[in-house]
């Protein structure tokens, strides 16, 4: 029986994570982009860029706010009627009416998506008695206002 061969040592050696500075990288060159194509005459974008976002924003939040007021029992939710379209109404007057306010309800942090002109999809997190909850809402724009059309909390 041939011996077993004698263990061999390993060897640590530093690696560079990043290159050295005023050196460029190793490998080939990213290719140049060519400058960013503006968007089509007459459309939202072109005419306010930004100002769909902004609006929207200022409506979510306001509207969202309004809907957590309701949920303390600090507004009536006939005050939702202008805001929310009928089936998310239902939803959000079934979730005030399971829950016993302990504590104000508070919104957190809210990030909004504008998938196409006219619809916002909105993403919250929210404090409901001490614990954190997660609220997604989806706007659309109706005659210059924008409108709740579907709503959940989990």
């Amino acid at each position: 029986m041939p011996a077993a061969p004698a263990p061999t040592r390993a060897r640590l050696r530093p690696v560079r994570y990043e290159p050295a500075t005023g050196r460029p990288p190793p490998g080939p060159a990213p290719a140049p982009s060519g400058p960013p194509r503006p968007p089509p005459p007459g459309s939202a974008a072109r005419r306010h860029p930004g100002r769909e976002f902004v609006d929207a924003h200022l409506a979510a939040t306001r509207i969202l706010r309004l809907a957590l007021e309701v949920l303390d029992g600090r507004r009536p939710p006939a005050q939702l009627r202008t805001h929310f379209a009928d089936a998310p109404l239902r939803y959000w007057r079934a979730a005030a009416g399971r829950r016993t306010a302990r504590a104000p309800a508070r919104c957190g942090r809210l990030r909004l998506c504008l998938p196409r002109s006219g619809v916002a999809e909105v993403a919250v997190t929210c404090v409901v008695d001490g614990r954190h909850r997660a609220l997604a809402a989806r706007f659309e724009r109706h005659d210059g206002r924008w409108w709740c059309t579907a709503v959940r909390m989990g």
